[in-house]
């Protein structure tokens, strides 16, 4: 990063705007305020227009109100009392069913060959 002292140097803006094209530059002005010239990317320029969007900051605004996790014992009430409150319940698992959707340990025997 380059710094430049604007009580001891006056550069114009074009001058400015090279040496941010190299890279960053600090300015140190008269009264001892800095301030950072540098290059935007298409992610600067992104952050720039989302920030002045009152669409996007009331997003995030209501967004930080929200609940930050959910445990999984949480979400399980939450969705049982869903269901019972609109009366789904889940379909009956049949035999075949139960033993299928757990996988066997078993090996599973090879054709005899004859």
């Amino acid at each position: 990063m380059k710094t430049v002292n604007l009580k001891k140097e006056s550069p114009s803006v074009s001058e400015l705007l090279a040496m941010a094209r190299k890279k960053s530059v600090l300015l140190v002005s008269k009264d001892g305020a800095t301030f950072v010239l540098e290059e935007a990317d298409e992610f600067d320029r992104e952050v720039a227009e989302l920030g002045s969007s009152e669409k996007f900051m009331r997003f995030l605004r209501k967004r930080s109100r929200e609940k930050a996790v959910t445990s999984i014992e949480e979400f399980a009430e939450e969705l049982t009392a869903k269901t019972h409150k609109k009366g789904l319940q889940p379909p009956p698992l049949s035999a075949h069913s139960r033993r299928s959707a757990v996988p066997s340990a078993r090996k599973k025997r090879s054709p005899r060959r004859g």
